[in-house]
């Protein structure tokens, strides 16, 4: 049973975001359209039939964990474009779809690196030059190449100028640096490098995976995907690598990134759900002292704060899509949404894979069970583009700094800014 603090923690938070309003001061029902529904729906289904956790293992096994008739049905579906605006040859999709669709991949555990390929690298190319790179999206949108985003740096944030220098030398540009666990590297045809030129201004490359002078290691990370440390000096790269001219790339690239972490969140979750329901499942099965598991009252306490923080971690989930996806939103806002979330779901997300696994006992840490791979997984979330202290840090600092600690961040008021 669930206990009735926590049934109200749970009923409280869930209320907050049916109550939340859009810019215009309206009542925003949350309830998913058709669409919506259909696009979550269809993807489970599609999951269930052709991803269950043995046949996951054939993916790890494969090079660079992406089976390739796996992403030839990722695109068949739709998904490679749905992120992409329609200008771009994708679908138009929301940060709200996005997260619907990797919760399913999360519950599933999909190792392919959609998320760095098309989440980060396509959406950022998109939108930052979808007629330039018209034709290269079309063939990504279609599953002919992969496109990931190399921007991680060594003790840098993810938010702060990179130390990768790009210098302009007559008509090229010359690279130096180093980036670090770059997700969906290996097996990708073209890799967006982000840098920093002489002045301070983000710059963003387009350069072919194995061109000369970039040297990739690559290895594979916890939860069985891959990733790789990128290191470059004296990289020439010619002028039309340059993506998007003169333009600043800084606001956009930073609203991709928040983007990103909220994607990052709503796959944390389905890969929450899955842990509750495997444990709860295993807690009935189980016998102790001639009954389930299921049956002890301490038992079914941790079962019910499992059950709270996957609800809690959801409603962020749904409350940070709904607000990026208003239109106009300002890079500070989307990076305080993208803090608010990361440090919900981070902290909800330890407490559910630590206590799958120690509910399950010494099963919890078998590889015959998806419960391990699970942990794997939110481990290496709570890791990923910033600890979940880190983003509540910032959240809290920007909330003291706008002074909008003293108001609701769900039931804004007609014209309010956000945190």
């Amino acid at each position: 049973m669930r206990s009735t603090g926590s049934m109200a923690r749970g009923v409280v938070a869930l209320d907050a975001l049916i109550l939340a309003r859009d810019v215009k001061g309206e009542r925003m029902q949350l309830t998913l359209t058709e669409e919506q529904q259909l696009l979550e729906s269809s993807a489970l289904n599609f999951l269930v039939a052709e991803y269950d956790f043995r046949r996951r293992d054939a993916s790890i096994a494969s090079p660079e964990a992406c089976r390739p008739q796996i992403w030839s049905r990722f695109a068949q579906l739709g998904w490679l474009g749905l992120p992409l605006p329609e200008e771009a040859g994708g679908l138009g999709g929301g940060v709200l779809e996005t997260g619907l669709l990797m919760r399913a991949l999360g519950r599933h555990l999909v190792v392919e690196p959609y998320h760095a390929s098309v989440v980060l690298a396509a959406r950022l190319l998109g939108l930052l030059d979808e007629a330039g790179h018209a034709a290269l999206l079309q063939r990504a949108v279609e599953g002919e190449l992969r496109l990931a985003l190399a921007h991680e740096e060594l003790g840098l944030d993810t938010f702060t100028p990179r130390a990768t220098m790009a210098q302009r030398k007559g008509d090229s540009w010359v690279l130096r640096g180093r980036k670090l666990l770059a997700a969906g590297v290996p097996g990708a045809n073209v890799l967006l490098l982000t840098a920093a030129d002489s002045e301070g201004m983000t710059r963003i490359f387009r350069v072919p995976a194995y061109i000369a002078g970039l040297h990739a290691h690559a290895c594979q990370l916890a939860d069985g995907s891959y990733a790789a440390d990128l290191t470059f000096d004296e990289l020439e790269l010619p002028e039309n690598m340059l993506v998007a001219g003169e333009h600043d790339v800084e606001a956009t690239l930073h609203i991709v990134l928040a983007g990103g972490i909220v994607a990052l969140c709503w796959e944390a979750s389905g890969a929450m759900q899955a842990a509750l329901e495997q444990t709860a499942r295993y807690t009935q099965q189980r016998q102790q002292f001639g009954q389930a598991l299921a049956r002890f009252q301490v038992v079914q306490h941790r079962l019910a704060e499992m059950a709270v923080c996957c609800e809690e971690a959801r409603a962020a989930c749904e409350l940070a899509a709904l607000r990026l996806d208003m239109p106009c939103v300002d890079v500070k806002t989307a990076l305080a949404l993208a803090s608010f979330a990361k440090s919900k779901v981070g902290r909800c997300a330890r407490v559910v894979s630590q206590e799958a696994v120690q509910l399950h006992g010494g099963m919890g840490v078998c590889e015959e069970l998806p419960v391990a791979a699970i942990f794997r997984k939110l481990s290496a979330f709570g890791q990923q583009f910033g600890a979940a202290a880190l983003h509540s840090e910032r959240y809290g600092a920007t909330l003291l700094a706008s002074g909008h600690w003293r108001t609701s961040q769900t039931l804004l008021e007609p014209g309010s800014p956000a945190a």
